[in-house]
């Protein structure tokens, strides 16, 4: 595998694709999540290199206030997935690290590239090897 993702989409046929598209491309799904509570629950638990996160999410909590959360907690790169990008424009300090915002629609070879350049960086932390639950 390789690297670990957690989806965290509110429409499921969306969910479902990407899930597909990582599968195809050699990365192993550790969770999928609607809103922004359970994407906080299921990156602690299995602490993902990477989070593929929208903006817009069901419940309270949006997709920039789960990634921060996340990104804190457990070093996971956060690529964020959706039609809304202009937000990031309007206001940057809303992309955490590593800063990569997909804009949907985006192809398979979009998406490759987007994990290629963050796992390496979310594989360390602190410059050693994190530490991943079985």
């Amino acid at each position: 595998m390789r690297g670990r993702v957690l989806i965290v989409e509110d429409e499921a046929v969306v969910a479902d694709d990407l899930e597909y598209q990582l599968h195809q491309l050699g990365y192993e799904v550790v969770g999928v999540a609607a809103s922004g509570r359970e994407a906080v629950a299921l990156a602690d638990e299995n602490r993902p290199h990477v989070v593929l996160m929208d903006i817009q999410l069901q419940g309270s909590m949006t997709g920039p206030e789960a990634a921060k959360i996340i990104h804190r907690s457990t070093g996971a790169a956060i690529v964020f997935v959706t039609a809304f990008a202009a937000v990031f424009i309007r206001d940057p300090s809303q992309l955490p690290p590593p800063g990569i915002c997909l804009s949907k629609p985006f192809s398979p070879v979009q998406l490759r590239t987007a994990l290629e350049a963050v796992i390496p960086a979310a594989e360390t932390e602190n410059g050693h090897e994190r530490t991943h639950r079985a």
